[in-house]
């Protein structure tokens, strides 16, 4: 039962995390603004462009909208997957219990 333990944190802590996410737009990589410069710090309605970076090579690139989506779409993952874990962890200790010897309810030979 105590490897429940594992699934269970990891599924509160995705689930608070998601809960507790900024939803503030920050760009991966680089944030271009209106006027065609880097600026840092995070994504403002308006900006032309973000560079999402994988290292240091560039993969892609997102509007404040599309990005704004992304970063909404992962925390909502998120959430899921913690909701998930924490299910599966809730389920295997009860079945674990009532599968213990000497549990009442349990079947006895």
């Amino acid at each position: 039962m105590a490897l429940l333990l594992v699934p269970a944190a990891w599924g509160a802590a995705s689930l608070v995390g998601s809960l507790t996410a900024s939803t503030e737009v920050v760009c991966p990589g680089e944030n271009v603004r209106e006027d065609g410069e880097e600026h840092p710090g995070p994504m403002r309605p308006g900006d032309t462009g973000c560079a999402v970076l994988d290292g240091s090579v560039m993969v892609g690139t997102r509007t404040y909208e599309q990005q704004q989506r992304t970063q909404s779409l992962e925390r909502r993952r998120d959430a899921e997957n913690g909701i998930l874990l924490l299910t599966y962890s809730a389920v295997g200790a009860f079945l674990a219990w009532r599968a213990s010897p000497g549990t009442p309810g349990a079947d006895e030979d």
